[in-house]
């Protein structure tokens, strides 16, 4: 990140106690009234309206005082038609394209100050042409945004890639558009078709700019939605003094959401087609064309790989079918937070992988994605996961603890079938089904709790869990397959809802029955 450090201007902001956007901009009301008039007026007939790219001390202070205010109004105008259920979002990222000094970060604090938002940005990416404005521009943010993890790109529009603005599949993005897309001097296609490929998740569109009453200038801003299909859109022009009475300000302001699907239509199935036009790196990883999708690893032998920012799919047996080989010598794998799917045997017998963190952007695991991934002892699953496919974690024989997140619904079938070495599994509140063997054989296992969510279990579930020695029901209306529980040597304690021991009576085989246990509160 660059910053503004160890100036005048610096110091000044350091100590102004609660900072707002009219307390930052009255450092250049002081600046300027302090200065004789022709000087001022030089210093702005030498802003251009304000299009050119500010490049000194003079010039930041002269726009903030002159602009700040017109700015400012379209923007709050802006922020106050978001809809309610992208500003009741917990957390969110922004990122704020020809962010100048910031006055769309500036504002949106105030304005969430004010409306009485909870919301945290969690990350901040500002993206400037200007050097010595993108500095000021992580100076006011840093103030405003405490908490934020700040990211500066000191480039032009056309210059930028899918790696600069980067979304995420959980955390809503705002994007942030003020008084840039009138411009004549970027590529509006290009741009639209890269922030297009790097989007992910829920993203909210804000775009404030100056309206010039049916020029080409006015189209760009809907071009700009269409080309982005963007839908929940609110649009208002205004001519002079219709915004302001007493201004002869103008504002163009839309607002508009984006929604990507999981994987924009991205199959995991490799085709003769895909490895022939396949791109490979310098590590023997085949990737397609467009990067978008890790199609096969083609060194077997590989140790360590860090998978290419970018990837939205790991495709079916990328690293667990080489050749009629896997990765069987695959160490470390490094999954960036673009990745949003993994596919069928993708790792399959990994054998010397041992942990692996799969970060917040993957919904979906496929069917036998770390199958016979012999020793694997720690997995990370996020709350971004929705699927958790079959087979999924079987015979991972050393994997010692799994937490299902919230998100997941299901446990499928075989999904730890033969995790011999898991001893604690925490099921959510959100699981409803457990499938067919989807904990078939897991030796070490001793206790299972099962929330009131759990509405079905599967035949040979539990089977051979050799050690389990208590299960807990807290849903006297579960369906469950009289197998479920088979060969359970060490099990002394059904724990059971009060009043439901008939109920389990005629669901549990007679073996089972003088385990059972009713509990009061569970």
């Amino acid at each position: 990140m660059i910053i503004e450090q160890n100036t005048n201007y610096a110091y000044k902001l350091k100590y102004m106690k609660n900072p707002t956007f009219d307390k930052v901009r009255d450092l250049a009301i002081k600046f300027m009234r302090e200065l004789p008039k022709q000087l001022q007026d030089e210093l702005y007939e030498a802003l251009n309206r304000g299009i050119d790219i500010l490049d000194s001390e003079p010039q930041l202070v002269t726009y903030l005082y002159a602009f700040g205010p017109m700015h400012q109004a379209k923007l709050n105008y802006a922020f106050k038609h978001l809809p309610e259920e992208f500003l009741e979002q917990p957390e969110i990222n922004i990122i704020d394209y020809g962010c100048g000094q910031t006055i769309g970060i500036m504002c949106y604090a105030d304005f969430l100050r004010k409306s009485g938002y909870s919301q945290q940005i969690k990350t901040l990416t500002l993206v400037e042409p200007s050097k010595i404005c993108l500095k000021r521009a992580a100076l006011h943010a840093s103030m405003f945004l405490h908490d934020a993890e700040i990211k500066t790109v000191n480039k032009r529009f056309d210059e930028l890639t899918s790696d600069d603005i980067m979304c995420s599949m959980e955390v809503p993005t705002l994007h942030i558009f003020s008084n840039v897309l009138d411009m004549l001097c970027f590529d509006l296609k290009q741009c639209a078709s890269l922030i297009n490929s790097s989007m992910m998740g829920y993203n909210q569109f804000v775009c404030v700019g100056p309206y010039f009453n049916y020029s080409d200038k006015d189209d760009r801003m809907e071009q700009f939605c269409s080309l982005l299909s963007g839908d929940d859109y609110y649009c208002k022009s205004f001519d002079k003094y219709e915004f302001e009475e007493q201004k002869a300000w103008t504002a163009h302001i839309l607002c508009f959401a984006v929604r990507k699907p999981i994987d924009d239509g991205l199959s995991t199935e490799v085709s003769k087609t895909d490895i022939d036009n396949g791109v490979e790196d310098e590590y023997g990883v085949l990737y397609s064309i467009d990067e978008k999708r890790l199609l096969q690893c083609k060194n077997y032998q590989i140790e360590s790989y860090s998978i290419k920012k970018g990837t939205k799919v790991i495709c079916d047996l990328a690293f667990g079918n080489v050749l009629e080989h896997s990765c069987e010598s695959l160490r470390e794998i490094v999954i960036p937070d673009t990745v949003t799917r993994i596919g069928y045997g993708a790792f399959m017998e990994c054998n010397t992988l041992q942990q692996i963190t799969i970060p917040n952007s993957v919904v979906e695991i496929g069917d036998d994605a770390f199958w016979t991934c012999k020793s694997l002892y720690q997995v990370y699953l996020p709350n971004s996961i929705s699927n958790i496919g079959e087979g999924a974690f079987s015979f991972c024989r050393f994997l010692r603890q799994i937490i299902i997140p919230d998100s997941v619904s299901n446990i499928e079938k075989e999904t730890f079938m033969c995790c011999c070495s898991l001893q604690e599994i925490i099921i959510p509140n959100a699981i409803t089904s457990i499938g067919e063997c989807a904990f078939y054989g897991c030796y070490s296992l001793q206790k299972i709790f099962l929330p009131d969510s759990v509405m079905n279990i599967g035949k040979s579930a539990f089977k051979h869990c050799a050690s389990l020695k208590q299960i807990t029901f807290s849903n006297s209306a579960i369906e469950l397959d009289e197998e479920a529980f088979d060969d359970c040597k060490s099990l002394q304690q059904i724990v059971i809802p009060k009043g439901s021991i008939d109920r389990f009576i005629r669901i549990l085989p007679e073996e089972l029955w003088d385990k059972l246990v009713e509990c009061e509160t569970l």
